[in-house]
Formats: structure tokens, C-alpha cells, sequence
């Protein structure tokens, strides 16, 4: 009984390893889309919901979006982008594609940002 249940236990913690969930985000960020190791279509929104107090900027593959590119819902506490014709990143990349969000509390300002990077498929 001891076995099945330590085996039970690996099999778990492995299925955990190989499918990281939004549960293991920092503290200061609630939600990010689309999900760390999903796969979804070139023209997906890329957003990133944070907790009460924080902002923050987005770089998808490298690349820095301008602020003007980006859709804020300053109440609650919301940023994306949604990749289009003319913008920066007019749509993701086929396979891999990795969002870097540098985020920090409004109160202290973009010096101590810290970032957070999670990554993606598209087709």
C-alpha cells in the first residue's frame, strides 16, 4: 500500500514538472495569456493580469512593445497587446514564442523592475 502510494506521489510530481500551471506565477502577477506551454493562433492576445499596486511592460520574443501598442485597464490592474498589421509584432511566430513581463509596484517606480518570463506555441 506504502509502494502504490509513493508511486502515485512520483507520477504526480512528474505530471506537475512537465505542465507548469498559472499557480506558479510571482505574487504580484494573477494571470498571464496565453498560458505558459500552450498552443494557440498567430493573431492571440498576449495580456497580463497583476495584483492591486503593480504596472508593468511586455517584450514578446525580444522585442519591446511600445507603450502606445499596448491596451491598459488601469483599474484592474490588466495590460495586453494584440498582435495585428503595421504593430510592432504584427503576429507570433510559428512554434515557440516567449513574453517577458518586467513588472514592479507603481509606488517605486520601473528602476527595480523585476522580471517574469513564460513561453508559448503558435501555428
Amino acid at each position: 500500500m506504502l509502494a502504490a502510494a509513493a508511486a502515485l506521489f512520483a507520477v504526480a510530481v512528474v505530471l506537475y514538472q512537465s505542465n507548469p500551471r498559472s499557480t506558479d506565477l510571482p505574487v504580484a502577477i494573477q494571470a498571464v495569456g496565453p498560458e505558459p506551454g500552450s498552443n494557440v493562433l498567430s493573431q492571440t492576445d498576449v495580456f497580463v493580469d497583476l495584483a492591486v499596486g503593480y504596472t508593468a511592460d511586455i517584450d514578446i520574443n525580444g522585442i519591446k512593445i511600445p507603450e502606445a501598442e499596448l491596451f491598459r485597464v488601469e483599474g484592474l490592474n490588466q495590460l495586453s497587446y494584440e498582435p495585428g498589421e503595421g504593430k510592432t509584432v504584427p503576429r507570433l511566430r510559428p512554434d515557440q514564442n516567449c513574453v517577458r513581463v518586467f513588472y514592479w509596484l507603481i509606488a517605486q517606480g520601473p528602476e527595480g523592475a523585476t522580471p517574469y518570463t513564460w513561453c508559448f506555441d503558435a501555428s
